[in-house]
């Protein structure tokens, strides 16, 4: 064998491969996509994104809400007010960017059912993965912190949206 083979070989054998097989989905891919696919198409690759992010890290995420009715939004509201339950929202409808698509929340997927983690520390670093994607995190909201909470909404406020002018896909 010329020894020039040899090394052609080697070089041939440091290339991966075209067909390298894709990343599997996310776990809580499949339950998160029908919230996902109703979100503005400018926000739902960045969920997806999330997903998979946390995945790698192995951790399991899953979309909880998305967009919402203003009904659903004043139902929200009316929850520790003149609903039976906590507040979990201060946005009346209209003032949220879950009412124009634009805004979800996640939890942790264990199993077959989700819950909130309490550690500080772990939605942290949840944010910051959705931070790198380029969402705003409601972890770092200052009156109401809403660690499950990402948004995107770039250069726009809420006013913008309720005038219909919604972020370019």
């Amino acid at each position: 064998m010329d020894p020039s083979d040899e090394q052609q070989s080697d070089e041939i054998d440091d290339v991966p491969p075209d067909d390298a097989p894709p990343a599997p989905a996310p776990p809580g891919a499949h339950r998160s996509e029908r919230l996902i696919a109703r979100l503005h198409e400018s926000i739902q690759a960045r969920a997806r994104d999330l997903l998979q992010l946390a995945a790698n890290e192995g951790i399991a995420l899953v979309v909880t809400q998305g967009l919402r009715t203003f009904a659903e939004q004043q139902a929200l509201y009316d929850q520790g007010r003149t609903k039976p339950g906590v507040i979990v929202t201060n946005a009346l409808p209209g003032s949220s960017w879950h009412n124009f698509g634009l805004a979800f929340d996640v939890a942790e997927l264990v199993g077959d059912k989700y819950h909130y983690p309490s550690s500080l520390a772990w939605w942290a670093h949840v944010g910051e993965l959705g931070k790198s994607l380029g969402l705003e995190w409601g972890g770092d909201f200052h009156t109401f912190v809403d660690r499950p909470h990402f948004e995107y909404h770039p250069g726009l406020a809420l006013h913008d949206a309720r005038a219909g002018r919604l972020p370019v896909a």
